[in-house]
């Protein structure tokens, strides 16, 4: 009977020891699972984050090409309007409207950055809008100048143009600059 009784007690040890582990086990396996879940809420998180900067960074990079683009079509219409007054032809209605069309065309895509920032490229943006227009009204002065008599009155529009021209170039740069920065950083 001492043998019945061990192997009886061998079991029952059997039971509680694999009843034991399997506890152990679910436990474990809870554990790993719970770990596994938060590990992809992370990961999920980052990730996230990641395509939202992405996002962001992408939406500026259009913003601040569109002031480009605007910006270039207008100086090239600007330039293309110099050289007629330079020929000593008048600026048509069309070239002014044309200029003025333009000009509208960067003021709105200057205003587009207020979407995306950060501040600094607004207010760039928005230099080299009003430097813009700065150049287009010395070029309108300096067209009605050339009609007048006097070349005293044509010469300080003429310096009056060129100062508005250099500032527009400084304008552009530093949007360029700000531009530049963003875009490299992350957001």
């Amino acid at each position: 009977m001492d043998q019945g009784i061990a192997g009886v007690i061998a079991g029952i040890a059997g039971l509680l020891g694999a009843g034991i582990g399997g506890l152990a086990t679910a436990y474990g396996a809870r554990v790993g699972a719970q770990k596994t879940i938060e590990a992809v809420q992370t990961q999920v998180s980052q990730q996230s984050t990641a395509e939202h900067a992405h996002w962001v960074r992408e939406q500026r990079r259009q913003a601040y090409s569109d002031v480009m683009e605007a910006h270039g079509a207008f100086a090239t219409s600007m330039n293309i309007a110099r050289l007629q007054i330079s020929a000593a032809t008048l600026l048509s209605d069309e070239t002014v409207s044309d200029l003025q069309e333009k000009l509208v065309t960067l003021g709105l895509a200057a205003t587009r950055t207020h979407l995306w920032g950060p501040e600094a490229a607004v207010s760039k943006a928005n230099d080299l809008a009003r430097a813009a227009l700065r150049r287009f009204d010395a070029l309108k002065h300096l067209a009605a100048a050339q009609n007048a008599t006097t070349s005293s009155a044509a010469s300080a529009h003429h310096r009056q143009y060129g100062d508005a021209g250099d500032e527009e170039k400084t304008a552009r740069a530093d949007f360029v600059a700000v531009a530049r920065t963003t875009l490299a950083a992350a957001p």
